[in-house]
């Protein structure tokens, strides 16, 4: 089937704003946030992203954080400014990571556990509602990496993700009411879920514990797992 292009964070805010109680989130323990909640968050860092130069045409890095909800505000947040994002792992050889901050010249590096990285911006007074941006379908969403000492780039545009998104949305349909815990797996197909009214279950890498007892303890209804984090468990 074909789809008509479209970026990859659109629907996410026009879900958030048909749907701005419905929680977005569920974290250990069962808090939730909401999707009003979220948008909020990562529009105010959006914006000082922008200020710091993120926009269409440029990188902004991304590490882990200690809390899974930061990294999906971050997430969310480099997508709404317009800006590709570039994962990075904190257990990369110094050379490695190097070496793709040299490729991508990213304007700022958010999470921890990589030196330089920033855990946070300065968001008070930030407004909260939807940033604009000149963001296309043929912009860059993500410049992702595969294992090696000298990995090619591999350059997903909105367009591509939005495709693919649609065709994992058609073979298994996602609405609100659902909770889907999704591991090993793209950052970007966090954002799955999130035009669809459903909830992303975000586990705590902190705590040990099985797959089974977080279905069972935070209600999930629908399981995404990478083939390799099945041979891992």
């Amino acid at each position: 089937m074909t789809y008509p292009a479209t970026t990859l964070v659109g629907p996410v805010e026009a879900q958030a704003a048909r749907t701005p109680h419905a929680p977005a989130l569920v974290l250990a323990g069962g808090l939730t946030v909401t999707y009003g909640e979220l948008n909020a968050s990562a529009n105010r860092l959006a914006r000082a992203l922008a200020a710091r130069g993120a926009r269409p045409g440029t990188v902004v890095g991304l590490a882990p954080f200690r809390r899974p909800a930061e990294l999906l505000t971050a997430l969310l947040a480099v997508v709404k400014s317009g800006a590709a994002y570039l994962p990075l792992d904190p257990a990369d050889a110094p050379g490695r990571r190097e070496r793709l901050l040299a490729e991508n010249a990213p304007v700022c590096v958010l999470g921890e556990g990589v030196p330089g990285a920033l855990a946070g911006l300065e968001v008070d007074g930030a407004p909260a509602v939807d940033p604009p941006r000149a963001l296309t379908p043929q912009h860059l969403l993500c410049v992702g990496y595969g294992p090696g000492g000298r990995p090619t780039a591999v350059r997903l545009t909105h367009a591509e993700a939005d495709r693919r998104v649609r065709e994992l949305q058609a073979e298994h349909p996602l609405g609100p009411g659902d909770r889907v815990l999704q591991l090993g797996l793209p950052l970007w197909e966090f954002l799955w879920p999130l035009r669809t009214g459903a909830a992303v279950v975000l586990a705590d890498p902190q705590r040990d514990g099985d797959v089974g007892a977080v279905v069972r303890e935070l209600g999930v209804t629908a399981v995404r797992v990478a083939p390799a984090a099945l041979l891992g468990a």
